[in-house]
């Protein structure tokens, strides 16, 4: 395994939210990639949420799974405007759909497609309109919908606008740190694995409500405590006795991903308050 890589670039700081990310990527306007001629046409059926819908394809009704990308849940701030984006991008004509030449269905049937219409890419137009997160991952737009999907959270548009869900939490909490990748077999060193957390402001901020996630819709951290200015607070991925800097997520497996994944931090409300992407090797 290998050692501790670095985050890489620089920080940003807005007035709304501080946000980093470990590499510079140059985005290019949404659903510009070529379509791909080998393509499956489908008609939507019906559609679930930001991510995904139900298909006809070739006479039998198939779930799709959007690939790459993932729009809030539908109980979770953003999610219905998730859904009903999707929903427009689809239109009610003929769709296309594309595999990315990995995985053809996930852990739930699903199939796992590109979607395109009318020449558009609709998984990187989510992104690029801030209706989901890029999932990092190893598919043939990956540098592409990860450039999408930043360029919408630095713009902070969608489910990154700091009052996307409420009022915007002023408050100087930024994610400092992500230790991703600590010496050791991942499954036996996940106390060593862990999220810094850091109070840059001035006064005191009660973190209770707010929640820690990574990319994917399953892993939530909720938080139970303040944070004074000045002092930080490491959220490490096992269990053991919060105490002092120290809470644990006490997750039965690594959080984040060796390979590159996206720390997102949010308030009481939902709304984003801070993110920090890296890309592992």
């Amino acid at each position: 395994m290998p050692g501790r890589l670095l985050l890489l670039g620089v920080l940003l700081l807005t007035l709304a939210a501080c946000q980093s990310i470990d590499d510079s990527t140059t985005s290019a306007p949404a659903g510009t990639s070529p379509p791909d001629p080998r393509g499956d046409p489908a008609a939507v059926a019906f559609v679930f949420d930001g991510d995904s819908f139900e298909a006809n394809v070739g006479g039998q009704i198939e779930e799709v799974r959007l690939l790459g990308i993932n729009a809030p849940e539908k109980d979770e701030c953003f999610g219905d405007e998730g859904r009903n984006a999707l929903d427009a991008e689809l239109g009610d004509g003929e769709i296309v759909l594309v595999a990315g030449g990995g995985e053809d269905r996930d852990d739930f049937g699903r199939l796992l497609r590109y979607v395109w219409v009318d020449g558009r890419n609709v998984n990187e137009a989510m992104l690029f309109d801030g209706h989901a997160v890029a999932v990092h991952g190893d598919h043939p737009l990956s540098d592409s919908f990860s450039a999408a999907g930043e360029e919408a959270a630095f713009a902070e548009i969608g489910m990154w606008n700091p009052a996307a869900c409420g009022p915007a939490a002023r408050s100087g909490i930024v994610i400092a740190w992500v230790e991703y990748n600590p010496p050791g077999p991942d499954d036996e060193v996940l106390n060593d694995e862990y999220v810094e957390i850091v109070n840059e402001g001035s006064v005191v901020v009660d973190l209770a409500g707010w929640t820690l996630r990574d990319e994917s819709s399953q892993n939530r951290y909720a938080f139970d405590r303040s944070l004074p200015a000045g002092e930080g607070v490491l959220v490490r991925s096992g269990c053991g006795d919060d105490r002092g800097e120290d809470v644990y997520w006490c997750a039965e497996h690594p959080i984040w991903s060796n390979g590159g994944d996206t720390a997102i931090l949010q308030d009481g409300h939902g709304n984003v308050v801070f993110w920090r992407a890296y890309r592992g090797g």
